[in-house]
C-alpha cells in the first residue's frame, strides 16, 4: 500500500523549525550555510528556495537547540546532533521522542488508543511523530506537556569529552555490551575532540580496528578499555551536562503547535 503523501500540516518551514527548536533564525541560517542543518525534504527547491522539513528534521533541530541551550557551541551542537540523527536514523528510523509511551503502559489508563477511534479526517502517517503528538495533545486528555517520562533518552556529556546515553527511570537495567558480560550503566557513544569550529565527534566504534570481536581479541580488549574509560570518565567528571533528548523533541512539537495556533488566531 502506498504511503500517504506529505500533507501541509507535517511539512515545516525553516522558520517553524527554528522556532520549534528554540534556535534563532540567524543561527539556523548559519547551520544551513555550514551544511550542518537537518536534511530538508525539498533541498531548497521550493518557491523562492524555501526549504521544508519533516518530523525527523524537526527532531534533529530540537537536539541542536537542546545542546546549544546546555552551553555547547552552536557548531559543536550541530555536529553532535548530526551524529545522533544519523545513527538513530539508521537503526530506528528517527530520533526517539518517546511519544509511544503515552500509548502503552502506565501513562495510558484506557484499554485502547488514548484518543478513542482512529480519526478519518486526517491524512495520518505514523512514521511522522508530528501526527502522534497532534493526536495526543489535541484529541486525548493524557498528554503532559514539558514533563520527563519513563523511557526518555538521556544524553550525558562528561567534561566536554565523553558522550553516553541511558534511559530515564530505567537506570537499574544494564545496557548490552558486545565485549562485557555484565552490561553497562550507560551506552558509551561518542568522544568530543576539541572545541569550536574545529571540534570533531568520534563514534566509539571508530576507535577500534574491527567490530568482529570474536575473531579479533585485540579489538575486543580495546573496546573493553574504551568502555571503562567512558564509564569512569562520567563517574569521575568534574561536570556532567545532561540533555533529555526525548523531552526536547516533544517540547519542540509543542512550540510548533503554539506558533501555528498563534498565527491562526
Amino acid at each position: 500500500m502506498a504511503r500517504p503523501g506529505q500533507s501541509a500540516a507535517e511539512a515545516f518551514t525553516s522558520r517553524e523549525v527554528a522556532v520549534a527548536a528554540d534556535v534563532t533564525p540567524r543561527n539556523f541560517a548559519l547551520l544551513v550555510d555550514q551544511g550542518l542543518a537537518p536534511r530538508s525534504t525539498n533541498d531548497g527547491s521550493g518557491k523562492a528556495g524555501h526549504r521544508t522539513y519533516d518530523s525527523a528534521g524537526l527532531a534533529h533541530a530540537a537536539l541542536i537547540g537542546a545542546l546549544h541551550l546546555a552551553g555547547f557551541e552552536l557548531l559543536v551542537s550541530a555536529r553532535l546532533a548530526a551524529a545522533f540523527a544519523d545513527d538513530f536514523g539508521a537503526s530506528n528510523g528517527r530520533l526517539p521522542s518517546n511519544l509511544n509511551a503515552y500509548i502503552r503502559g502506565e501513562l495510558n489508563p484506557h484499554k485502547g488508543l488514548p484518543w478513542g477511534e482512529m480519526p478519518n479526517d486526517l491524512p495520518l502517517d505514523f512514521e511522522q511523530d508530528y501526527w502522534l503528538h497532534y493526536l495526543l495533545r489535541n484529541r486525548s486528555t493524557i498528554y503532559r506537556r514539558g514533563i520527563a517520562i519513563r523511557g526518555d533518552c538521556i544524553i550525558d556529556i562528561a567534561d566536554h569529552a565523553f558522550v553516553l546515553t541511558h534511559s530515564q527511570g530505567l537506570e537499574k537495567i544494564k545496557i548490552f555490551s558486545p565485549v562485557s558480560r555484565e552490561g553497562l550503566p550507560a551506552s558509551p557513544d561518542y568522544r568530543i575532540i576539541g572545541r569550536g569550529p574545529s571540534a570533531r565527534i568520534v563514534p566509539i566504534h571508530e576507535e577500534v580496528d574491527s567490530l568482529d570481536f570474536q575473531i579479533d581479541p585485540k579489538s575486543a580488549e580495546r573496546m573493553r578499555q574504551l568502555e571503562r574509560e567512558y564509564i569512569d570518565g562520567r563517574k569521575n567528571a568534574v561536570a556532567v551536562v545532561q540533555v533529555n533528548l526525548s523531552l526536547a523533541i516533544r517540547n519542540a512539537f509543542d512550540r510548533l503547535q503554539d506558533d501555528r495556533e498563534k498565527k491562526a488566531a
